[in-house]
């Protein structure tokens, strides 16, 4: 009997404290309208005007932030325009600010357009800031590479 209430109370404690860890956490989707309720959480550093162009098949994003501040990478689908959590090499791009005051995450990108959100959260307080990195492809960068100042004067 002893050994039944036990296993109940564990069982319970353990479920309570899944739920609680999950209501913290970042939502598997955000809206494309959806906004915070701050500014001050965190401020990106990289890319520095909120947009990019790379060749590179990844890309680092760093920002500055408050200690202790969650953030969550998400990336938007083609095909319904949502925001989804970015799962990449067996875990989501997530983490916490730590006492350096830096968040650092490489993002493996797909040629063309990268429409992310950085979600940021601390207690009450959220914060969503959109970033745009364009992955140029192989053609794209040989097209660029193969031009010569004369090209850009011919009509």
């Amino acid at each position: 009997m002893k050994r039944k209430i036990c296993l109940t109370l564990c069982l319970v404690l353990a479920l309570s404290t899944i739920l609680s860890v999950g209501a913290l956490a970042a939502p598997t989707k955000v809206s494309e309208g959806e906004t915070g309720n701050s500014t001050s959480l965190i401020t990106i550093k990289k890319p520095a005007s909120l947009q990019a162009t790379t060749s590179e098949r990844t890309y680092t994003v760093t920002a500055a932030g408050k200690p202790g501040v969650d953030v969550t990478i998400y990336r938007k689908s083609k095909l319904d325009g949502q925001f989804y959590r970015v799962f990449q090499n067996g875990y989501f791009l997530s983490g916490t600010i730590g006492a350096s005051g830096v968040y650092v995450v490489s993002i493996e990108l797909i040629d063309g357009g990268n429409k992310m959100l950085v979600y940021a959260e601390n207690e009450n307080e959220r914060q969503i800031i959109k970033i745009d990195i364009t992955r140029l492809s192989k053609t794209q960068l040989d097209r660029i590479n193969n031009l010569s100042v004369g090209d850009l004067f011919t009509y």
